[in-house]
């Protein structure tokens, strides 16, 4: 596997949504899509309806801009009623771009699903802004449908669960007895399935912030070795369990920096959490802090079976469903290492993996050494 397949970096700001644009004249093409690709869309185009069709059957979009007037005998309007006959608009929104002003043309593409219309001649930074928000409204449609698909499966198995154990337990505990072993296993499980239960509210809750852009940073002075050693103290007990060693390697000067620190501890638990859950028993996981021009490098390589050229593509996005399982029966919500990547752009840094030349796989994180960020938080209020 080449190193441009095994390792993913992903760059401030970086977006996956992807955008149809679909206009008959090249130069408005050619404008939207250059100011699309700097608020870091993936941009495509199409001059007339049967492009725009034959797009949509073979690749996914997040949004469609589309005009109303376009060459050949399908119209802007009749392929807005074709795309409302597959996708409604929280799915797939259509913003229209039009010539035309008249108020009924208006009124007709917007009872037919557009959900916005715009004007020519337009300022492209208000189509852009109309853009994001109508992606924003999508991301937490998205989040919503997961949340309820999550509370309907994998919040209701582990209520049942918890209340099934209580109900055990406190049918065979009499005030003043031993906890036998059997009882004090189950009050086990009930604090796992208790703490698994928090963990996906915790990660929805986050990523539903993050997709309405209402995480800010508690930017402080922060020892990030100090956070490095923490992590591996919050996994410790975990490893242990599964018979792995964590070691850790520091280069020597590793300074303070401008960050969150919650937010950091945050992404080292789960960098560490990950490679713990997904690595065979009685294995070695390192983790490696080095400084180099200007910023600080962390990497938690494992052991484990690697990352396909399949998982590598889609190990940030939301939700993501990889082909390795956990090792130990562990739960996954698969919004982890989504967060990670939203955390680490928050702080002007970035993020990746990539397979090992022997065994296992490597993630790393980079973060400015010297420059703080500039989304602090003067209230310390998300």
């Amino acid at each position: 596997m080449s190193r441009a397949l095994s390792e993913v970096a992903n760059t401030v700001g970086a977006r996956r949504e992807s955008v149809l644009v679909v206009d008959d004249d090249e130069g408005l093409r050619a404008a939207l899509a250059i100011g699309l690709k700097r608020d870091g869309y993936q941009v495509t185009l199409a001059c007339d309806a049967r492009e725009a069709s034959q797009l949509m059957v073979t690749s996914r979009f997040e949004l469609v801009l589309l005009d109303i007037r376009l060459p050949g005998a399908v119209s802007g309007l009749e392929l807005l009623r074709q795309i409302r006959h597959d996708h409604s608009p929280l799915n797939l929104p259509v913003i229209i771009i039009s010539g035309s002003a008249d108020s009924e043309m208006i009124v007709t593409a917007l009872r037919d699903g557009a959900n916005d219309y715009v004007v020519k001649p337009f300022d492209a930074s208000t189509v852009r802004a109309r853009v994001r928000t109508q992606i924003t409204l999508k991301g937490l449609k998205d989040i919503n449908d997961h949340f309820l698909r999550t509370a309907s499966h994998d919040l209701k198995k582990p209520v049942m669960l918890m209340l099934d154990v209580a109900r055990e337990v406190r049918r065979a505990m009499v005030p003043g007895a031993v906890v036998s072993a059997e009882d004090a296993s189950a009050l086990d499980l009930l604090i796992d399935s208790a703490r698994y239960m928090q963990q996906i509210i915790s990660e929805l809750v986050d990523m539903g912030a993050m997709q309405a852009g209402r995480v800010r940073l508690r930017i402080t002075p922060t020892d990030f070795g100090a956070l490095v050693r923490q992590a591996v103290a919050h996994n410790a007990a975990y490893g242990h369990n599964k018979g792995i060693e964590i070691g850790l390697r520091f280069a020597s000067g590793i300074p303070h920096i401008e960050a969150d620190e919650l937010r950091i501890l945050q992404i080292l638990d789960n960098l560490i959490g990950n490679a713990i859950k997904f690595s065979p028993h009685d294995t070695v996981i390192i983790i490696s802090t080095w400084v180099m021009d200007g910023l600080i490098t962390c990497e938690v390589s494992d052991q484990g079976p690697g990352l396909s050229e399949e998982d590598i593509a889609k190990l940030f996005q939301p939700y993501a469903v990889l082909s390795n399982k956990p090792t130990g029966q562990e739960h996954s919500t698969g919004l982890g290492l989504s967060i990670c990547k939203e955390l680490v752009t928050l702080h002007k840094g970035s993020i990746g993996a990539r397979n090992n030349p022997d065994r296992g796989a490597t993630f790393w994180i980079r973060i400015p050494a010297n420059r703080p960020p500039d989304t602090t938080d003067p209230s310390g209020s998300d």
